[in-house]
């Protein structure tokens, strides 16, 4: 109850603490909210948007800790607004057109959260150090984080459960968009302001050392038994590897990475404590940990190793072998420093996850530069090769390669060893076929597909999406209707689709047939990106003797079959219907 009662000063004393980054959230929230009130389209039209908003919270908290470990607090200002700025070009580096399907946008925004959010773990410690001190900070803001989320949850479902209560209780008709606004301002401001208002001001000459009972049954009872289980397993699986003389899978690298991981996080709590614990395996745990753990890492980087040997480098790879040179790094600081400054856990993870972001020695330039040159030496094979067809194994690696190109729009840096353009693709899926068509000809390269890919005619799919919540004037109709072919009733109105006939229903009645097919496959022609054809392209006016219409096309995704007729999986639409007057 004392929390409670004191909430309300705790929270005023954190919007003078953090006044930047509570405006953020509030302002971000809040932008976030009425999109959600006006039906908009955010992960379509303001994806950009969210990602930046989302992105700032962690980086701002972390610019107000390291501001307070300062004298000259202008400095940390600069700091501020340099974030500020960082964040500003992000927003316009990333791509204009629709970036949904490429892993990069959210791979690198991903790695630069986890930067923001590590920041926190050390920033106060960049210009001073205690052990003691930061030991205490680290708990402090794992309390802090629990207590925030249990409370926005407990508000959520709270608020949640009234809501519901009045709408059955009452007959009170409640738009479901109130949920998701209630969550929006949970999550954005209730637990940013319960989080912030939960830290203590006191990071610094703190002298008592905060080692609960419940730590330290956590600590023997969950940690230590989980990680013996790991070490167990990986050392069983080792002696089988080494008795067979096989190579390791690899998936033993993720297990060691974890096994790793958790004997940091041990580290970390037992580092304060750990001479004077009774317990001997607490006491005993460095540098025996790293003894253990030194040659598992050999069997970690030979198991990479014959990854990337395999199939060269991708981001999953790149991120594994940068977190067993992480882990081989640490591992040695901790064995032979004799500091064991325990800030330089997330400093350095903070450090990596910055350089793998951006620049020639990024997980994506890396990655990508890599699998052009796999590719060039496949294609090189295929034209030394002449008439001779390349095996099925390295046909599929060929199509992987084409597929993990065209995903992140870089399959144009091959155009120069296969001698073509290769914007004609459209369909990252089919990308490898088209390639192995204009390399081989289509009949030869039949041979390397097992998909239906390949028939009379090319088969692939496509879609397209137009949700962005435009006007729509209806002046002259007499009704609007909204259509779904995957729920086609909808009150009266039945919503279908033959070969080459789209049907709509009023209850008995048939009040049109169209031939969208026709329509679709000749906008197809002269859009092979239908993303690029103007949203006129999917809006249709025609008329019978029962009255006049309007098609407008919000969404759909088909399969062309061959030159002539597609198969449509979903649409949906709007139906404006106007009536003869007789």
């Amino acid at each position: 109850m004392k929390y409670f009662n004191e909430l309300p000063s705790k929270t005023y004393a954190a919007f003078k603490r953090f006044p930047l980054t509570i405006l953020w959230s509030v302002l971000g929230s809040g932008f976030l909210i009425i999109l959600i009130l006006v039906e908009a389209n955010i992960f379509d039209n303001y994806n950009a948007e969210l990602l930046t908003l989302i992105l700032g919270v962690s980086w701002l908290i972390g610019a107000q800790f390291f501001t307070e470990s300062l004298a000259d607090k202008k400095k940390g200002w600069l700091l501020k607004i340099t974030i500020i700025v960082f964040l500003i070009v992000y927003y316009f580096s990333l791509p204009k057109n629709d970036f949904s399907s490429n892993p990069i946008v959210y791979i690198r925004w991903f790695l630069l959260l986890l930067a923001g959010h590590v920041f926190i773990f050390f920033a106060p410690f960049l210009k001073k150090w205690n052990k003691t001190d930061y030991w205490n900070y680290l708990q402090r803001i794992i309390i802090a984080i629990a207590r925030s989320s249990l409370f926005s949850f407990v508000i959520f479902s709270g608020v949640s459960l009234a809501i519901v209560a009045i709408d059955n209780l009452f007959n009170i008709a409640i738009d479901d968009k109130i949920y998701l606004q209630l969550w929006v301002a949970c999550v954005g401001i209730i637990n940013t302001f319960i989080y912030l208002s939960d830290f203590p001001k006191k990071i610094y000459d703190t002298q008592q050392l905060y080692y609960t009972k419940a730590l330290d049954v956590f600590l023997k009872f969950i940690l230590i038994p989980i990680l013996s289980l790991y070490l167990f397993i990986v050392y069983a699986y080792s002696i089988k590897i080494f008795i067979a003389w096989e190579l390791p899978k690899g998936w033993v690298s993720y297990l060691i990475s974890i096994l790793a991981i958790i004997g940091f996080i041990i580290q970390i709590i037992i580092e304060p404590i750990r001479k004077t614990h009774p317990n001997q395996i607490i006491k005993k745990f460095y540098p025996l940990f790293y003894l253990l753990l030194l040659p598992l890492l050999v069997l970690l980087f030979v198991a990479i190793y014959t990854r990337i040997s395999d199939y060269s480098f991708t981001e999953n790879r790149y991120f594994l072998m940068l977190l067993g040179v992480w882990i081989l790094g640490m591992s040695l600081y901790m064995l032979f420093s004799k500091k064991k400054r325990l800030s330089l856990f997330p400093i350095s993870l903070f450090i990596l996850c910055v350089l793998a972001s951006y620049g020639p020695w990024s997980a994506f330039n890396v990655s990508v530069k890599a699998q052009v040159n796999e590719l060039k030496q496949i294609v090189s094979e295929i034209k030394n090769k002449e008439n001779q067809l390349i095996s099925q194994e390295k046909a599929n690696q060929f199509k992987s390669i084409a597929r993990y190109l065209k995903e992140r729009d870089k399959l144009f840096l091959a155009d120069e060893f296969l001698g073509f353009k290769t914007n004609y693709i459209t369909n990252r899926y089919s990308s490898g076929n088209y390639i192995l068509d204009s390399l081989y000809g289509k009949e030869k390269a039949k041979q390397f597909s097992n998909s239906s890919y390949y028939n009379n005619n090319h088969y692939y799919y496509n879609s397209y999406n137009n949700n962005k919540g435009d006007k729509i004037l209806v002046k002259d109709y007499d009704y609007f209707v909204e259509v779904n072919l995957s729920n086609y009733h909808n009150a009266n109105y039945q919503f279908s689709h033959s070969p080459k006939e789209l049907k709509l229903q009023q209850g008995e009645n048939l009040l049109f047939t169209f031939n969208l097919d026709e329509k679709l496959l000749k906008t197809l022609s002269a859009y092979p990106d239908l993303k690029s054809a103007p949203k006129e392209s999917f809006t249709y006016i025609f008329s019978n003797d029962i009255g006049s219409y309007k098609l407008i096309i919000r969404n759909f995704n088909f399969e062309k079959i061959d030159a002539n007729s597609i198969k449509l999986r979903n649409l949906s639409a709007y139906v404006l219907i106007g009536y003869k007057k007789y």
